[in-house]
């Protein structure tokens, strides 16, 4: 990391601290670095997308970008230049606190070191070098989930994709929460690589998460131990398959050794039995929206609930626009503020909260239209996974499922409901929607994306965990021992997966992931095309030509086209056409303007018969239509004669 990056950070974060001024909400010095870093982000982001947008992704862009938000910041660090000199007076002098005081932000800054710590050891271990000089994926669905977004962050940086085409499925807009794949791009002009930017962006957003999370829960919950157990929770919340994988399995199989090689995840198997995964290693990590959605979320509802009796126009209208944005960046996270928000103003019945709603709905809405697929997946399915899973439709199953999935997670959610009814129970009764939507239907192509609600759900009821934990341990020594054994069964499955996560050698992991011959193929691509160039490809998971270079495609991974409403099954016939029947192969070349046809490993084992793949390529059918214009050890490509060709 370059002295450039850590400008650029500084810069966004300071943005984001001067920034919390303007929600009128008091905090301290500590609190609004935290709150910062993702405030700064979003705010750098989308002034950046802008700029970006008239002048390309390059170093003058990000020069501009900060300039432009500094200035923005600028009243508002004048204004209040004497609170921020008693803000960081006060911290220094609270610095010097025993970790038990109210006041002290040792407890903060603990969490933020062991959070930095996690980040980098994991971060660490996502990619490796192979001997080859390729690419090995470490852990944390980083051949999954960070293959789609490799492609769309290097679609930013090296394509200049600010036209919003979706560079997995050519002629396709980019409806997807795109923001933190943009916010990584930024890096990338810095003088980051494609890899590093997304280690570094997420490393800044993964640590920062816990410290919102715990300053958010502390003004929720009676004290700061139920803060502290409200953030521990969530973190580790995975179920409780560990209790009969791990400890009734594999513990007792292979001993205590079989923690430096755990076999499997404990929190997900695939779809079957074990639906909603730990939230660090099945979404805050892979799933990289939630790196901004989870904080946002928060931060907007920490801003709701602290003017909740105050009505300040300036609060409402500064989480509205924040609202409103989030599409952008995390359309799940919109919609769960969207409900606690909307749910309140009702409560409350105060015109003032218009304030909030009017921004949140008009900036927002447009986005989620524009998100809306073609195609409509949704359908009505009581018991949502049952009938995709293992599981049959039986009330015994239900609870078995759920049990499985979520622990007693939900009773004492439910517990905590009732012991805080009067100063917050009731206030988030909304937030069991978020239980009821997976359970009526399906709204989207994969039935898997119904567990995004349910960890939203885990978010914002995790404080109420917190607080029937701590009840439940100021009681009797049994109690004490009840509360223990309930953190134990909530937190085992998470801990064993972040764990794994953490020693880097689990389960098949590393495994390889582009060899050498597939880095020199994707540099290439970027260096020697068109950033507009079309490109027919294998449409396998992961591909140089999209992953390294950011070129568009005619299909990506179907899996993920079919999940944004994309017609796949047409693109992979077509494809499978291009490279097996000369006599459609013009028809799909000017159907999808395609520049570029691409003959290597994937496209072999994919489109090419088995008895033909160790045979010699004849090029005489594909130079009908260009040229071979790259070629080295098992890929060749060919150039088409040109979209009017």
């Amino acid at each position: 990391m370059n002295l450039l990056v850590v400008l650029f950070i500084l810069g966004f974060v300071s943005v984001g601290f001067s920034s919390t001024y303007a929600t009128s909400i008091n905090l301290r010095f500590e609190e609004r670095v935290c709150f910062g870093v993702v405030i700064g982000s979003v705010m750098i982001s989308i002034v950046g997308f802008a700029v970006a947008s008239l002048v390309g992704a390059t170093g003058l862009m990000v020069l501009i970008t900060v300039a432009f938000c500094v200035a923005m910041v600028s009243p508002l660090v004048f204004l209040n230049r004497k609170t921020i000199k008693l803000e960081l007076n006060s911290f220094l002098r609270r610095a010097t606190y025993s970790w038990k005081d109210k006041d002290s932000p040792k407890p903060l800054l603990g969490i933020l070191l062991i959070s930095a710590v996690m980040a980098i050891r994991i971060l660490q271990n996502a990619f490796g070098k192979t001997l080859d000089g390729g690419i090995s994926a470490g852990h944390l669905s980083v051949y999954g989930d960070w293959s789609a977004h490799l492609s769309y962050v290097a679609s930013f940086a090296y394509a200049d994709n600010f036209s919003l085409d979706l560079p997995t499925a050519a002629g396709e807009s980019f409806a997807y929460h795109f923001g933190v794949d943009w916010f990584s791009a930024m890096f990338i002009p810095l003088g980051l690589s494609l890899l590093g930017s997304l280690e570094v962006s997420t490393a800044v957003l993964a640590i920062a998460f816990p410290a919102v999370m715990f300053i958010v829960c502390e003004r929720l919950c009676s004290n700061r131990a139920a803060a502290g157990v409200s953030v521990g929770v969530f973190l580790t919340a995975g179920g409780t398959g560990a209790l009969y994988r791990f400890f009734i399995e594999d513990l007792p199989e292979r001993g205590f050794s079989v923690l430096a090689d755990l076999p499997r995840s404990y929190s997900f198997d695939g779809f079957d039995r074990n639906w909603v995964d730990n939230p660090v290693t099945g979404f805050l990590y892979p799933q990289r929206p939630t790196l901004i959605g989870f904080s946002s979320t928060l931060i907007i509802i920490f801003l709701l609930w602290m003017n909740r009796d105050r009505h300040n126009a300036k609060t409402y209208i500064f989480a509205g626009i924040f609202a409103g944005i989030l599409p952008v960046f995390h359309v799940f996270a919109f919609g769960a503020v969207l409900l606690m928000g909307g749910c309140w103003a009702v409560i409350y019945r105060s015109r003032s909260w218009l304030f909030f709603l009017f921004p949140s709905l008009c900036l927002g809405i447009p986005v989620l239209f524009w998100q809306l697929p073609e195609r409509d997946g949704s359908e009505w399915h009581p018991l949502w996974m049952l009938g995709k899973s293992s599981w049959e439709r039986t009330p015994f199953d239900f609870l078995s499922f759920w049990f499985l999935n979520t622990g007693l997670f939900i009773p004492l959610a439910l517990a905590g409901t009732l012991i805080t009814i009067k100063r917050l129970g009731y206030r988030f009764l909304p937030i069991y929607a978020l239980l009821i939507i997976p359970n009526v239907a399906i709204w989207h192509f994969w039935p898997g994306n119904n567990a995004k609600y349910v960890v939203f759900f885990l978010l914002l009821a995790s404080p109420l965990v917190g607080e029937a934990l701590n009840r439940l341990f100021a009681y009797s020594t049994a109690a004490k021992i009840l509360a223990v054994l309930l953190v134990f069964s909530l937190a085992s499955s998470g801990i064993l997966d972040i764990w794994r996560a953490f020693e880097g050698s689990s389960g098949p992991y590393p495994a390889n992931y582009l060899s050498g011959e597939d880095v020199l193929v994707g540099e290439w691509v970027r260096d020697n095309t068109d950033q507009d160039a079309v490109f027919a490809s294998a449409n396998t998971n992961v591909h140089p030509v999209r992953a390294l270079a950011g070129r568009t495609v005619v299909s990506g991974s179907p899996g993920r086209l079919n999940d944004l409403g994309v017609d796949w099954y047409t693109r992979d016939q077509d494809l499978r056409n291009l490279y097996a029947n000369p006599s459609e192969a013009d028809a799909i070349i000017r159907r999808y303007d395609i520049d570029y046809i691409v003959v290597g490993p994937y496209e072999k084992s994919m489109f090419i018969s088995e008895s033909d793949r160790n045979q010699g390529i004849d090029d005489s059918y594909l130079n009908h239509f260009g040229a071979l214009v790259y070629s080295t050890g098992g890929y060749w490509i060919y150039e088409t004669q040109g979209k009017n060709g």
